[in-house]
This record gives structure tokens, sequence and C-alpha cells, in this order.
């Protein structure tokens, strides 16, 4: 039996005065089940929202991987979301991480950017917020 740590944590991080993120934490190596748990949560948030506009904070400084079925689930989870993310800042420490999250920039609507340092992710989101306001 594998008792290696893993999974999808997901929920609301308050930053500042009036700003909130969607926060989602990867740990371990990532599973179908995992999945299967982590998105009829995101959609139950997405869906009662009127017109989403989210801003995530998503740290993968834990992440190991995924397997294959799982990695087939996160490409369908963005097709199927990505209009509904405005922007998502990606926390992690590695080069690999870093590349994933250029790829996942190209082939999504999403401006993504990846921060090795979390602070300066979280402030790179509240500018983004604090733009989106002013621009309404």
């Amino acid at each position: 039996m594998d008792n290696q740590r893993h999974g999808l944590f997901i929920g609301i991080e308050h930053s500042g005065r009036d700003h909130f993120f969607l926060s989602i934490k990867a740990i371990g190596k990532l599973t179908h089940q995992d999945y299967q748990l982590m998105v009829p949560l995101l959609e139950a948030a997405i869906e009662g929202t009127v017109q989403p506009e989210l801003y995530a904070l998503v740290d993968v400084t834990e992440l190991q991987g995924w397997d294959a079925e799982a990695l087939w689930d996160d490409l369908k989870l963005g097709v199927t979301h990505g209009r509904d993310f405005k922007k998502i800042a990606v926390v992690g420490r590695s080069g690999w991480q870093q590349w994933m999250t250029k790829v996942a920039d190209w082939f999504t609507p999403i401006d993504i950017e990846y921060f090795y340092q979390r602070q300066a992710a979280v402030d790179w989101l509240e500018q983004a917020v604090n733009d989106g306001q002013h621009t309404s």
C-alpha cells in the first residue's frame, strides 16, 4: 500500500481588505482519485458566481507530479474551466514546474505567471485585482 501523502487542497485566501483568491495547494504525486474529489468542489464554487473571473494562487512547492490519468484530468479541467479564471499565480521551486506553467500559459486563455516566492505571487494577483476594479 502506498502511504505517500498526496492531494489537492482548495480554499479561499484573503489578502488585504477586499481581496480574495482561490487558493489551491498540490502535494505529492497527484492521482485520478484526487481530481475526482477536487473537481466537484471547484465546480460548485465556480457555479456560485454569476460571471466568474477568478484569481487563483496555486502552490506547487510540494508537487511531485501526476500519474497519467491525473495529467489528463488536469488538462480537461483547464479546457473546461479556463475561461472562468482571469489570472493564476503559480508558486513553485523547480525548473520543471516553471516549464509546465509556461506550457499551460501557451495553451489556455488564462494569464498564468510563475513565481519562486509566494509574496511576489500575491502581489501580482493583488495588482491584477486592483487594475480590474479600476477598469470596470
